[in-house]
């Protein structure tokens, strides 16, 4: 992370990540070299993230050390627990185009419930979460199955 000690408010070091909030209300979550999260690591991941924010709606910047995977499991709990997690909106920042095309495809394939954003450059990343967290989007609205003209 380019975060300064100045920055950081409070931070939870866990096995496979590092989760430290900012004095701008930015969650910075990092993946570290060569783990594997699995969905053991997302739950203490949700823990760790609902104590440092207390449930509070946060823009969170995820970023990733070499060779980090997650497994089809994780993806999934992941997508299942959404809703209760304290995301405001999700700027994801990758190294390289196979990490950027892997993202792309996951939040094409997943649909995330609050706004998601692949960037390459940590700094545009955090700009894009402040201007989020200064202009909230709207609620997205929960897609029931068919719509027809008698909804309208």
């Amino acid at each position: 992370m380019t975060l300064k000690n100045d920055d950081i408010v409070q931070t939870i070091s866990l096995h496979s990540m590092l989760i430290c909030l900012d004095n701008r209300g930015i969650i910075h979550i990092r993946y570290l070299h060569g783990q594997i999260i699995d969905v053991k690591e997302k739950i203490e991941e949700k823990r760790a993230l609902h104590e440092l924010t207390k449930g509070e709606k946060h823009p969170i910047l995820i970023s990733f050390e070499p060779f980090v995977t997650i497994t089809k499991e994780a993806k999934e709990y992941s997508i299942l627990v959404e809703p209760e997690q304290p995301f405001l909106a999700v700027a994801i920042v990758v190294q390289n185009l196979a990490y950027q095309l892997m993202a792309d495809f996951y939040f094409k394939f997943y649909k995330p419930k609050v706004d998601y954003k692949v960037f390459k450059s940590e700094t545009k990343a955090v700009d894009w979460l402040i201007e989020i967290r200064k202009n909230p989007p709207p609620p997205k609205p929960k897609y029931k199955g068919k719509i027809t003209i008698w909804n309208l």
